[in-house]
């Protein structure tokens, strides 16, 4: 690509590049009317695509508008029509908690229903004979209360799969050594055992359905089996024969885009066993892992509160056992991650493949699988910024197998538990921390119909995802006016940002099958109180240089970039080592970091083999890493790689290896993590995009597209840091452009010198400003530059300012009769808009103008006149300041309207300005907060993460809050 070519790209940037929505359908309750009412306002607004699934929507006949009713394959067919015609992408929608994920042709006794191993205990004292019937699982026992969504529906059926005794030491302590497997004394479900010497329990493993299942749907839907073939292949036959009607297949043919989005894994066992489980579970692992799983069943037995993470085991063994458990434990989760991928992803893909569609999916979320190791089976990865909170080092866990092997990044963004509260500015810094980490498609969370049930929808209108949970982009919001403008300027940075390859300085090898995704929920203060998510996103964590998963900041602070993966990803067909750079063709890391205690030995010896080729390598001693946020635990790894992970009996071949590696020429290895980028200085290692100097404040990404070098640049400490200036070392000499995601414009920048065959590129950054710029190699390099300070040419302070006000309107009323022999009928509250001008004065907060009031939500215009006296070849810049962190947009003399960061509001007004007096209006949105707090919507909103931490009569809590063109208005020229 040359710098024409990319001017045209950024000009106007192609649907595929622009952020598309989840879209909440009120089941299929939605008229036909209604859904192309709203994929065509999508489209007017900008988005790029939609990706639709059936919420729970109160007061309507689930057997008629339910997942597989004969509505919503209507809605459906609709849904991908109109999409299509559009350019748009569709995405229909897969996950445990979404029905069209689980099957009505199935119950829970199914081959291909999910599975548990559930488990019944009997205490017997040492020489006491045991005779008789073994227990058995109660099947009809009320499961206990979950904090996921769905239920446990009816289960008969149940299978011995094992009988073990194990010798109690004390309380939940277990003398591993004593493990006796008793399957093969069972007659009939009847064991006549005695027990030895001491206290004993005998523990009886069987398997039954988890019964788990998800509504709404036209029938009883279960959660299908993620282990075992019968699963993918009953999902398989039932879109083949039911979903994909030839109506739909013709649709999908013409869409270039269309999907299948596979969300979250909120899959729940209910049973006292806590393990998930299958017919060929324990086959597998014999011929995966060389031994029986049966003996060791007591030890894995757990609970499981919400995600993985959270795992608590129920018996542990003696200490001198534990490092034999925790590697049983390991092989266990590892069968299950084999088995997910295998029987799972594999097969489904293939079938959407032949069926016009793509997988995209957030791999092994929630699940007690392997993070990263699914990432080469599906089309694109999704991680979500709920679940990491926004935190770049766990939105890095993704960005490893996502660029190795060369798959669309994408998030599910703008999920919190702030309905209607948080400014605009709040969602761009989660998009902007997003790009940061290579995440170059957003998804946002999302979008719903105003139109819905006609007993349970008020204004602002039908919930979607639940009034408690998960923001709203749609024509609901005051900001939905200047949408296209921002998704115009996400379409810039996703376009540039997509081209050619990632180019990433180190990869680091992690391997983790209960990684903390529940960053988001970690909004406790301690002391029972509730930390507000803008708080903690905006000063924890990440940015109070708290970084989760890597500790040591020092590559960050150099601007290096870096990326994590289970290391056997590297031994795949498709990635190579070309005696310098890992993936050469991909992210091309020039060196690898090793810090956990547990390595794969065949892993290891890969490895060296490329470290005896000239690859640089780092053996990272002392590390300490999350373990899970919300409880404050961390793992520390006193010697990296220090043992296999798994109970192999090859932790002396890996000690071998190990020894054999540092002994490489182009291998370090260090006790402090913080003398890390000094080792890897010193083996040669420089930053492709490095500071000059250490800066605390920014994240780079880099691409390189031939010729051209795109690199995104991030201050992200947008709530407690300062205005920034960074000098990026680019390599290679040319001319460096920098381009104005708000206007498409692609201009030469200032502020740019040579050092050597290096191209030194100086930017100052607001706190939550981002910034783009190429560098072009193919051409001759700028002479020196420095950036010039602006002049202000003008103080805007007086004002005419007037409100529009937002609030309940009337309530439509949408009915269709498709000769089915009933009407659907839905309402559609209007939004009233009141204008409430305040006259000439200072700019402040509308809660401050008498006018306005405190109780008002809108979108707010501010009028102004001005003199300039325009200098022939200068631009011009208007810097309003504060716009209350609401998405606006500048118009000048009439022109056309431009959009504003929200962290950072100038803009370039130097095309619309004339000579002498000009007029400025400023348009600047807000939130509903202020209008909702006033009417009471809140009142009786259940706090969804208090309930989770089991406070179910927390509330939701807000407040009034600014709003509004803030200022300082100022004209500068450059």
């Amino acid at each position: 690509m040359s710098i024409e070519d990319l001017a045209k790209l950024v000009a106007s940037p192609a649907i595929e590049y622009r952020p598309e929505l989840r879209w909440w359908l009120a089941e299929g309750l939605h008229t036909d009317k209604t859904l192309r009412h709203e994929i065509e306002t999508a489209h007017r607004l900008g988005f790029g695509g939609m990706e639709f699934l059936a919420m729970d929507e109160e007061a309507i006949d689930h057997s008629r508008y339910g997942w597989g009713a004969e509505e919503w394959v209507h809605d459906s067919q609709i849904v991908v029509e109109e999409t299509t015609a559009r350019g748009m992408s569709v995405s229909f929608t897969s996950g445990t908690n979404w029905s069209n994920a689980n099957l009505p042709s199935i119950d829970a006794d199914h081959p291909a229903a999910a599975k548990e191993l559930d488990v019944t205990i009997e205490d017997l004292k040492g020489g006491g004979r045991r005779e008789g019937a073994l227990a058995r699982i109660d099947l009809e026992a009320e499961p206990p209360a979950g904090i996921l969504p769905g239920h446990r529906g009816t289960i008969r059926d149940q299978h011995l799969v094992a009988v073990v005794a194990a010798r109690v030491v004390s309380g939940n302590i277990l003398d591993a050594e004593s493990l006796t497997d008793l399957t093969d004394q069972v007659s009939d479900e009847a064991l006549d055992w005695t027990a030895p010497d001491g206290e004993w329990k005998l523990f009886t493993f069987w398997m039954h359905g988890t019964g788990q299942t998800a509504s709404p749907s036209a029938s009883v839907n279960y959660t299908v089996n993620y282990v075992d073939p019968d699963g993918a292949l009953a999902v398989i036959d039932y879109w083949d024969t039911v979903v994909l009607t030839p109506e739909l297949r013709a649709q999908i043919a013409q869409n270039p885009r269309a999907q299948m989005y596979m969300d979250s894994l909120e899959l729940t066992t209910y049973g006292a066993g806590g393990l998930f489980w299958g017919r060929t579970v324990a086959a597998e692992f014999r011929a995966r892992r060389g031994y029986d799983i049966a003996p060791w069943l007591p030890f894995l037995t757990r609970s499981v509160p919400f995600m993985a993470v959270g795992t608590i085991y129920h018996y542990e063994p003696l200490a001198e056992q534990s490092v034999t458990i925790e590697k049983v434990r390991f092989d266990y989760v590892r069968t299950l991650t084999d088995l997910y991928i295998e029987n799972m992803l594999r097969p489904f893909a293939a079938f959407l493949h032949r069926n016009g569609m793509t997988l995209r999916s957030e791999i092994s979320y929630g699940l007690p699988f392997e993070l990263t190791r699914p990432g080469p089976e599906v089309d694109g990865i999704e991680t979500e910024s709920l679940e990491f909170g926004s935190q770049i080092d766990a939105y890095r866990l993704l960005g490893g197998p996502a660029h190795l092997f060369g798959k669309q990044y994408s998030s599910e963004t703008g999920a919190t538990t702030r309905n209607h509260m948080l400014d605009h500015r709040f969602y761009d810094q989660i998009i902007a921390t997003q790009l940061a980490a290579g995440i170059t498609k957003t998804v946002l969370h999302g979008w719903a119909s105003t139109a819905g049930a006609e007993s349970v929808t008020e204004w602002p209108g039908h919930e979607g995802m639940w009034s408690m949970f998960s923001e709203r982009f749609d024509t609901r919001q005051p900001a939905s006016e200047f949408y296209p403008l921002w998704n115009d300027a996400i379409g810039r940075y996703q376009a540039v940002l997509r081209q050619g390859r990632p180019r990433i300085d180190v990869g680091i090898l992690r391997t983790d099958h209960f990684t903390d995704n529940t960053s988001g929920f970690a909004f406790g203060d301690g002391r029972g109180g509730r930390i507000p998510d803008e708080v903690a996103y905006g000063r924890m964590w990440m940015r109070d240089r708290q970084n989760h998963w890597w500790q040591d900041l020092g590559m960050q602070d150099a601007g290096w970039t870096y990326e994590f993966f289970d290391g056997s990803l590297l031994m795949h067909d498709e990635v190579s080592f070309d005696g310098e750079l890992v993936q050469p063709d991909g992210p091309g890391y020039q060196a690898l970091i090793v810090y956990q205690g547990e390595l794969d030995p065949d892993v290891a010896a890969y490895v060296l083999s490329w470290a005896e080729r000239g690859l640089k390598v780092l053996v990272v001693d002392g590390a300490r890493e999350l373990k899970q946020l919300a409880t404050g635990e961390h793992s520390v790894y006193p010697h990296a790689a220090a043992r296999t992970p798994g109970l192999d009996g090859r932790d002396d071949e890996l000690a071998a290896t190990i020894a054999a590696l540092v002994a490489q020429p182009t291998v370090a290895r260090i006790d402090d993590p913080a003398r890390t980028v000094e080792a890897l200085r010193g083996l040669g290692v420089t930053g492709r995009a490095e500071f000059v100097r250490e800066n605390r404040s920014i994240l780079t990404h880099l691409r390189e597209d031939g010729d051209l070098l795109h690199v995104y640049v991030y201050n992200f400490l947008y709530e407690t840091g300062q205005a920034t200036t960074v000098e990026l070392a680019l390599p290679g000499r040319g001319a460096v452009h920098r381009i104005d995601a708000w206007s498409g414009a692609v201009r030469p920048h200032a502020g740019v010198r040579a050092d050597g065959d290096r191209t030194i590129v100086s930017a100052r950054l607001a706190p939550g400003e981002t910034a783009l710029f190429t560098l072009d190699r193919s051409g001759a390099a700028a002479s020196d530059s420095e950036i010039r300070e602006p002049e202000t040419v003008a103080e805007l302070a007086e004002w005419r300012i007037a409100v529009e006000s937002w609030d309940a309107g009337e309530l439509e009323v949408i009915t269709e009769d498709r000769g089915l022999g009933y009407e659907s009928r839905e309402v559609r509250p209007h939004t009233a808009v009141t204008r409430r001008d305040a006259g000439t004065g200072a700019l402040r907060s509308w809660h401050e103008i008498a006018e306005v009031g405190p109780d008002v939500s809108g979108v707010g215009e501010y009028a102004t006149r001005f003199g300039v006296d325009l200098v022939e070849g200068a631009k011009y810049l208007l810097q309003l300041g504060s716009t209350a962190g609401g998405l606006g947009s500048v118009r000048v003399n009439g022109g056309a309207p431009r959009g504003l960061d929200t962290a950072h509001p100038v803009v370039d007004v130097t095309d619309d300005l004339r000579q002498g007096e000009n007029e400025v209006v400023v348009r600047v949105s807000s939130s509903l907060n202020n209008r909702l707090l006033a009417r009471g919507y809140y009142d009786d909103l259940p706090d969804i993460m208090g309930q989770m931490a089991g406070d179910a009569g927390l509330m939701q809590k807000t407040h009034v809050r600014e709003y509004g063109l803030l200022g300082p208005v100022r004209l500068v020229r450059e």
